[in-house]
């Protein structure tokens, strides 16, 4: 029994079946054991697991604390075990033995047996027996993490060479048409596919050692819903499906074995940016289905090219579309989850445009300025001649029609006095013709006294003028006659300037330092030094 241990613990291929057999060595060669249970650490979920007991079927129940206990303190183990621990009341004593499984450092498991024997020293060999024993596990498990590391580094230096051809080509189509080729050969496929993720479904882009896609729009949309498929499942679809997959649903992929002769396929979705963006298909034409190391190595491989074919088809597009992209995502970025300090650097700058726009605060501008009229009206002389009175003068107030000033009038009157002379002169010279009947001088003694009539007519209009009166209610902003009665003035000569007084303007003579503050339309408080209480 023992030498067909030996030759399964020699030639076991399967984790389990070394460690079953080395186990049942291990039990047989200790003393007293009763039952004895392995446990090592699961690669993926990083959580221990009995992966064997002796002998076959028991549970080890017994030594759960003990194992516990060896685990989490990483050390040997010796206690006697009582009714606690589910042994029968017995004059033999039960001893739990234990010890971790330590691989450079690094904890991967422990071993537990229950032995008897009348007492605890007697137990020593058996502990030195198990820590020797524990150096085939510690040994194997080296040799399998050897063997991992060099498929590890073989996988990556394929990875690496299929990235360099991928660099060479300048172009998306050339990259895609060597990627998906170098991996048809490395993996001995009949075909290997890749499509890009647009919209909702997933679009063939290259297809190993094909020039132009296209040509077989059925292979073309059978490809394709199968890389949807392994999209929606976010994960890889290996057909046929294996038995640790589960109930798996491959529609899709059944259909394009069937339509079209494939074997063995595998689609494996790529991820990257929070978001599925292409799938790569592998197809075989006999029955070697593809294996976890296939698995692994087309992972490698899509990790390191896959960003960079997806960089070379965004550099291919539009300009536009690249434009919209980085809006896109900046739009994501500042309203989706996550990326806290661009939200609030957008949220400082948004309060402080909103502040400068909105808030308001009293700014000082301090400037000459002049009042003035919206509207001035100048007063001029009407005729050459004097100033006779000036009743009013810059800075009054005046009502329309009111009495300004007065010109000397009295060479007008005397003019009057001479043209009304004149005319009655020419009217008794009229009465007269017209009593002799002479029309011809009647008509020539008329027209004299229209031309005097006509003079007296423009006098009398003179007259008038002579009497400056305002046009309008205001005040009088320059002008002072009143120094100057019996002077002189031209006809047409400035005497006054009036505004009114509910239209005026106000001048501010600003520094050419302060004028870029001024704009045209801005609104403001107005404060005079010499009424600094009253504002306008």
């Amino acid at each position: 029994m023992t030498e067909k241990l030996w030759i399964d613990l020699e030639h076991a291929e399967k984790p389990d079946d070394f460690a079953a057999a080395w186990l049942a060595i291990q039990s047989a060669f200790i003393r007293g054991c009763i039952q004895s249970v392995l446990v090592l650490r699961e690669p993926v979920r990083q959580s221990f697991a009995p992966v064997a007991s002796w002998p076959e079927g028991s549970t080890g129940e017994p030594l759960a604390s003990v194992l516990e206990h060896t685990i989490s303190e990483a050390e040997g183990m010796l206690v006697e075990l009582s009714e606690a621990d589910g042994i029968a009341a017995d004059t033999i004593h039960h001893y739990g033995l234990a010890y971790p499984v330590i691989v450079d450092g690094e904890l991967f498991g422990a071993v537990a047996m229950e032995v008897t024997a009348v007492s605890g020293d007697a137990l020593r060999p058996a502990m030195e027996g198990l820590r020797w024993g524990s150096v085939w596990l510690e040994n194997r498990i080296r040799r399998l993490r050897g063997e991992e590391d060099a498929k590890t580094l073989k996988r990556m230096k394929s990875a690496v060479d299929i990235l360099a051809g991928v660099l060479a080509e300048e172009r998306f189509d050339g990259a895609a048409k060597a990627f998906v080729t170098e991996i048809a050969n490395r993996l001995e496929c009949d075909r290997v596919s890749l499509g890009l993720v647009k919209g909702k479904h997933t679009q063939v882009k290259a297809i190993s050692h094909t020039a132009i896609v296209g040509k077989k729009m059925n292979l073309m949309q059978s490809i394709g819903a199968a890389m949807d498929e392994a999209v929606m499942h976010r994960g890889e679809i290996l057909y046929p499906v294996p038995p640790e997959a589960g109930s798996l649903v491959v529609r899709d992929h059944e259909q394009m074995v069937q339509r079209h002769g494939t074997r063995a396929m595998m689609t494996l979705p790529l991820y990257g940016r929070d978001r599925y963006y292409a799938a790569i298909t592998l197809e075989r034409q006999d029955e070697r289905p593809f294996s976890a190391d296939d698995v692994a190595f087309i992972k490698s491989v899509v990790a390191l090219s896959g960003p960079v074919l997806e960089s070379k088809h965004l550099q291919d597009r539009p300009i536009v579309f690249g434009m919209y992209d980085a809006l896109k995502r900046q739009a994501v970025r500042l309203f989706g989850p996550g990326y806290m300090v661009r939200k609030a650097a957008a949220l400082a700058l948004l309060v402080l445009i909103l502040f400068f726009t909105l808030a308001m605060d009293e700014y000082r501008l301090s400037a000459n300025a002049v009042l003035e009229g919206s509207i001035s009206r100048s007063l001029v002389s009407p005729i050459d001649g004097y100033i006779k009175t000036a009743s009013a003068r810059a800075g009054d107030i005046v009502k329309k029609d009111a009495v300004i000033c007065q010109l000397d009038d009295r060479e007008l009157l005397l003019e009057r006095i001479n043209l009304t002379s004149k005319r009655g002169q020419y009217d008794r010279q009229y009465k007269k013709a017209m009593a002799e009947h002479n029309r011809a001088e009647a008509n020539i003694v008329s027209a004299q006294a229209g031309q005097v009539q006509a003079e007296l007519n423009l006098l009398d209009n003179k007259l008038r003028q002579i009497v400056i009166r305002a046009p309008f209610d205001g005040v009088l902003l320059s002008g002072d006659l009143s120094q100057k009665q019996g002077a002189a003035v031209k006809r047409g000569e400035e005497l006054f300037v009036m505004a009114p007084l509910d239209a005026y303007r106000l001048i501010l003579k600003v520094d050419e330092h302060g004028i870029a503050d001024v704009k045209e339309g801005q609104r403001g408080v107005l404060v005079l030094s010499s009424l600094s209480r009253e504002k306008y």
